[in-house]
């Protein structure tokens, strides 16, 4: 083609003819019909999708189709590019057909480069990814307070007595997206607002590079000056030493004295926190510190059938049911595994069917387990060794009681997805270095001591069989 395309509409309707041939019928209509055109040149082709599933799916796996049938059609190799916009035709395949796309991961970090948001504000903050608000957060008996509290901070921040608001909890549960929902929530009620949302890693980069260049000045009133500061996995900042800390500090109180908001994500209670100074613990605690619980049941079911409704997928009771139920570590675990279920669907060209999820459990591994908690293996432990179950996770140092609390927390990392910092806090509120050493000695026990050995692989088989074996 010697000159950019006078009708790209009609260029990329021949691209489709010609990809409708080279893809199976289902994937086409997931994944190219709900396609339009936004620019489309010499240099530069931009789709624009439906979805940002769509986005992501199309760049990881048909980017090089797309670029050769563009070719054959045009005889350039423009830039493909995909861009967001939901109010672009059907948002996935408009018949009804269950076997749909799949669910993309709602980590920002995890969007594709090329990516953009039409809808997204021009002076929205950069640091805010607006997937993440209130409305598309599932709410369940272990969030609710937690969601209530941000909710309340959002709408009047640094005016309620939730400052500051300290939300901890294990990996996957939902801490970012909360946090990010108020940023959102704030910005939307009040523009004008300076909001600063950052992992923790970046404000001990920032330090640190303000150290190197001498400019701790524009660090401090880069953080100083917020309106409202978001901080996540906070943990982190406590573990490369005491400037960092005395940084933090001053800028707590320099916020705080304003009247400014103050939120912070961990992932446990900050009076487990290793190395935390006692004047940042006694700051932490003028606010609110709420938990986040893994989802019941109920709330992961209802997490899933959002996620899926959000991209247009049609996803069948028995089969958000299946996966509640064999998925109960976390959130994060849940997408990932709807993720899978789609992907291996549409690959396959085969329902989107039980069938197919229990294939798709039985890919990502044992931690995936029917109703498989932390108190569910404390409780089969518990009974196996005759031990009552608030014994079992007391401070009691008997031998046999150590023992029985040792392979119960020894058998919680093999079969679920918990962080040790979470297993310790259902063990008693015990740190993460007695959950390690717990695990080291069940194992080094195991390599010298045979029936311990078999006695412990029996009873990690009862449990995963066990739960495995429920649908």
């Amino acid at each position: 083609m010697d000159s950019d395309p006078k009708d790209p509409n009609e260029t990329w309707a021949r691209c489709l003819l010609t990809l409708e041939h080279r893809v199976s019928k289902q994937s086409f209509g997931n994944w190219f019909r709900p396609t339009r055109i936004s620019t489309f040149t010499h240099e530069t082709l931009v789709i624009t999708v439906p979805s940002v599933i769509s986005a992501d799916w199309l760049k990881e796996n048909y980017l090089q189709i797309i670029q050769e049938v563009v070719f054959e059609e045009t005889q350039t190799r423009p830039d493909v590019t995909f861009r967001v916009n939901r109010e672009v035709g059907p948002r996935l395949n408009p018949a009804p057909s269950p076997e749909s796309a799949g669910y993309k991961k709602t980590e920002q970090t995890m969007l594709p480069l090329q990516t953009e948001n039409v809808n997204q504000k021009p002076d929205h903050p950069p640091s805010l990814n607006s997937l993440y608000s209130f409305d598309s957060f599932v709410i369940g008996e272990g969030n609710q307070f937690a969601h209530a509290a941000a909710h309340a901070v959002a709408k009047s921040p640094g005016k309620t007595q939730f400052n500051p608001l300290f939300i901890f909890g294990g990996v996957g549960l939902g801490k970012t997206h909360l946090l990010q929902a108020i940023g959102n929530s704030a910005f939307a009620l009040k523009p004008a607002q300076k909001i600063v949302c950052v992992p923790s890693e970046k404000f001990l980069s920032d330090f640190i590079d303000s150290l190197k260049n001498k400019n701790t000045v524009d660090f401090r009133r880069l953080y100083r000056s917020a309106d409202i500061l978001l901080i996540d996995d906070i943990q982190f900042l406590f573990m490369r030493g005491e400037h960092t800390q005395t940084e933090f500090f001053h800028t707590f109180n320099a916020l705080h004295q304003n009247g400014k908001q103050i939120v912070m994500t961990c992932d446990s209670p900050p009076e487990k926190l290793e190395g935390l100074e006692e004047r940042l613990l006694s700051r932490f605690q003028w606010g609110l510190i709420t938990p986040i619980e893994p989802p019941d049941l109920e709330t992961r079911i209802a997490i899933l059938r959002q996620k899926a409704e959000i991209n247009g997928i049609t996803l069948p009771h028995e089969v958000a049911a299946f996966l509640g139920n064999y998925i109960s570590s976390n959130v994060r675990d849940l997408e990932g595994a709807l993720v899978h279920l789609m992907a291996y669907c549409s690959v396959h060209n085969t329902e989107l069917s039980v069938q197919a999820a229990k294939y798709v459990v039985k890919e990502r591994g044992p931690g995936f387990t029917s109703e498989l908690t932390i108190e569910s293996i404390q409780k089969h432990v518990a009974n196996h060794f005759d031990v009552p179950l608030d014994i079992l996770i007391s401070k009691s140092r008997k031998q046999d009681i150590a023992q029985a609390r040792h392979i119960a927390m020894y058998l919680t990392k093999r079969l679920t997805k918990f962080p040790l910092k979470m297993i310790g806090l259902k063990f008693g509120n015990r740190d993460h270095s007695t959950v390690v050493h717990a695990i080291n000695s069940v194992k080094k026990k195991q390599s010298h001591d045979r029936s311990f050995r078999i006695s412990v692989d029996r009873l990690l088989e009862n449990i995963g069989r066990q739960y495995q074996n429920r649908d």
